[in-house]
């Protein structure tokens, strides 16, 4: 029986795994030999780097996490497990772990191992940790050990699925990862790297937030956002602008053996097709008790729909529930930039009201459609739920068929994800309106789509936009050379609708002489056509090996679909130990170097430019906050002058140590608008001494920050 307990502890692991799988996102934090032991944990700072990375975003997540708040002390010895979701597509290749002031980087080991060199280093309380896929799209990292009073730190790396336009290319950042936290986040920066062919990246939720210039002489020019934090309970896209050039985005990478490309193309603009003018009524009906949304998002989303997928040629209008349902105007509104602009900077604050007039408000944008040519189309946002039985959503439906001639399509995005109901209908459920939308949008030859399919309201606003502008049947895509030929390629979306406006993505392999030939063939509103478009070497960008990585990543994906018979199994973790892409089999091992593990003297810290910024801010700060004594000892007094600052509700003053982690807060201190005096003793939020060495007093609103530097000396 002592011969088999290693294999019945990874077994047991596994199962526990398996068990948490479901848990989506979690944070805990736990004594692994007291099972009872256990709470919530803290993350205590949060910096994401962002690098397109052509058909994907590159992001490195920096995690600085604790047992905060959980009545730990220096004595207890405790796990981090950490469960989080990315979207199926992602692609994880890195884990960092840092011990001490070392950086580990992870090895990828297939999983039974790593499982079982993780579970036998917790029993002799070393330094490991591991990071494991646990579904298509549910993760697993564990870190041990932490002292109760402490914090770990470590750093993930994935691949991201971006979302392309005729004008921009978007990515939803995992913000879900950080609504995990027993304590609100204290900060959330994002850094990003651009280059040529990639420019003006914004985040669309924050237009004023933008991204300003820095320079360093480790990491080069970068950007840097900071984001506020409430903003981590919703979505947030990192968006830049698409580098088409007629249509199309070629780069290529050529390997040791084999070469790879990635490829976006637009229809419209290959298969050079007239395309109508779009005239579309966006109609809001907002229900607030029925969804986490909140009704600015709503405005700021379609808003960016209409500056990335509109025209000065198109048209719209917005309308709202109301006691007397609004308009923006009486008219079509033409969708040219300043015009978009001035609409929505005109609007009222509480312009979005938070209950529902459902049937009034279709019928007031039916009503203006008709009356202004009647060749437009309706695009519903509601989050109500009032319209969900069968035979009040049937009369409703009959009244709204009856009132139209022509029919006008009227598309829907529900984004109702609260307390919704549900309705036995026809043999199955349905939730909340999801019957009514269903039959309306199909009667009227429309689209629908809902957040409850796990997408985000910008990803189904995208979508649902592009597909205004037709779709295409019968469609082939065929890539070659001149001289060779394309082989293992992959759509992305594949077997979805190919909508005219919507971008193609693929990436594959090649071999031969470049130039690179792309055919399309088709039917548009039943004419056939055919485009061949040839691309010179010079006018295709070039890439590094992460392009291997990307078809690997793809390669592994479509592998996991099939069915897990030995012969895929072992061709999964072959390609994933190759190519370090972590998969279903795999799992990203982090050991302390007496037990094998390496550190990493070329992993780069991004991290570190936030503490470097906080120094570097440090010149204009003497008149505004006075510290004495500095250097000190045991404590210091701190004077802040709050004159300076026009908001004092959204102020935040801390102290950082030099890895940018937060030491202490003194938020609740915060009662005058004249000058505030501290006395900082030297410990930490766990009431525990802080060591020797630099500080950084930081007070900041959004609108001003100010530095100090402390140091301690004892």
């Amino acid at each position: 029986m002592i011969t088999n307990r290693p294999i019945l502890t990874v077994l047991f692991f596994l199962i526990l795994t398996a068990t948490f799988s479901t848990a989506s996102n979690y944070l805990r934090v736990q004594d692994p030999q007291s099972w009872w032991k256990y709470g919530k944990g803290t993350i205590e700072e949060a910096v994401i780097s962002v690098k397109p990375r052509g058909l994907y975003m590159e992001c490195g997540l920096y995690l600085t996490l604790s047992g905060k708040g959980l009545g730990y002390s220096s004595a207890d010895t405790l796990e981090i497990q950490y469960y989080f979701d990315l979207p199926e597509e992602a692609i994880v290749h890195d884990s960092w772990l840092w011990v001490e002031d070392e950086i580990i980087r992870g090895k990828l080991l297939d999983k039974w191992t790593a499982a079982s060199i993780y579970e036998d280093i917790v029993k002799r309380r070393r330094d490991p940790s591991i990071l494991f896929k646990n579904s298509k799209t549910q993760y697993e990292l564990r870190i041990f050990p932490m002292a109760g009073n402490e914090s770990r730190k470590v750093k993930i790396t994935f691949l991201l699925p971006t979302n392309w336009n005729a004008n921009s290319v978007s990515c939803t950042l995992p913000v879900n990862m950080l609504n995990v936290s027993r304590y609100p986040i204290s900060t959330f920066n994002i850094l990003s790297w651009v280059n040529g062919e990639w420019k003006n990246p914004k985040i669309s939720e924050f237009p004023d937030n933008k991204f300003r210039p820095y320079d360093s002489e480790e990491f080069g020019n970068y950007l840097r956002a900071d984001i506020p934090v409430e903003s981590t309970q919703s979505s947030l896209n990192y968006t830049i602008d698409t580098p088409f050039d007629n249509g199309i985005y070629l780069n290529k990478y050529s390997g040791e053996h084999e070469n790879y490309y990635q490829l976006a193309l637009l229809p419209s603009q290959i298969a050079e097709l007239g395309t109508a003018s779009k005239k579309v009524a966006f109609l809001f009906d907002h229900q607030s008790s029925k969804t986490d949304i909140k009704a600015n998002d709503l405005l700021l989303n379609v808003k960016e729909v209409l500056y990335s997928n509109f025209t000065s040629q198109d048209s719209f209008n917005l309308f709202f529930t109301n006691l007397d349902i609004e308009r923006v105007s009486n008219h079509w509104v033409s969708a040219d930039s300043i015009t978009i602009e001035t609409v929505f900077s005109n609007l009222e604050d509480d312009i979005i009201s938070n209950y529902s007039s459902l049937p009034a408000l279709l019928s007031n944008g039916i009503d203006f459609v008709q009356n202004n040519g009647n060749d437009g189309s309706l695009f519903l946002l509601s989050s109500s739920e009032q319209f969900g039985e069968s035979s009040v959503a049937n009369d409703l439906i009959d009244d709204l068929l009856a009132k139209m001639n022509p029919t006008l399509p009227i598309h829907v995005t529900d984004y109702a994800n609260w307390s919704i109901g549900y309705n036995w209908i026809g043999g199955r459920y349905y939730r909340g309106n999801e019957y009514f939308y269903t039959n309306i949008t199909r009667l009227t030859s429309a689209n629908y789509k809902t957040t409850r399919t796990g997408q985000s309201l910008s990803e189904l606003l995208l979508e649902l936009s592009q597909s205004l502008g037709g779709f295409m049947t019968s469609f082939d895509l065929h890539t070659s050379l001149e001289n060779g030929f394309c082989y293992g390629r992959f759509d992305f979306h594949p077997n979805q609708t190919i909508y005219l406006n919507k971008p193609i993505l693929q990436v594959g392999k090649y071999n031969g002489e470049l130039p690179f030939k792309i055919d399309i063939a088709g039917e548009f509103n039943n004419i056939p056509f055919s485009s061949k478009v040839t691309i010179n070497e010079t006018d295709i960008f070039n890439t590094d090996s992460l392009n291997e990585e990307i078809w690997s990543g793809k390669y592994i994906h479509s592998l996991e679909k099939e069915e897990q018979t030995n012969d895929i199994v072992g061709e999964i973790v072959a390609k994933s130990l190759e190519e370090r892409v972590l998969s279903l089999y795999t799992a990203f091992l982090c050991l302390e170097p007496s037990r094998g593990g390496e550190v990493c003297y070329d992993c780069l810290d991004e991290s570190s430019l936030i503490t470097d910024l906080y120094e570097s801010q440090d010149v204009n700060s003497d008149s505004l906050i006075n510290v004495y004594p500095n250097p000190f000892n045991n404590q210091t007094k701190i004077q802040i002058n709050l004159q300076k600052f026009n908001d004092l509700k959204n102020i935040s003053i801390k102290i950082y140590n030099i890895t940018g982690q937060v030491v202490k807060d003194f938020n609740s201190e915060i009662n005058t608008s004249g000058k505030l005096n501290i006395t900082w003793d030297g410990k930490n939020n766990l009431g525990s001494s802080v060591s020797s060495g630099t500080y950084f007093l930081i007070a900041n609103n959004g609108q001003l920050k100010i530095v100090r530097k402390l140091l301690m000396i004892k």
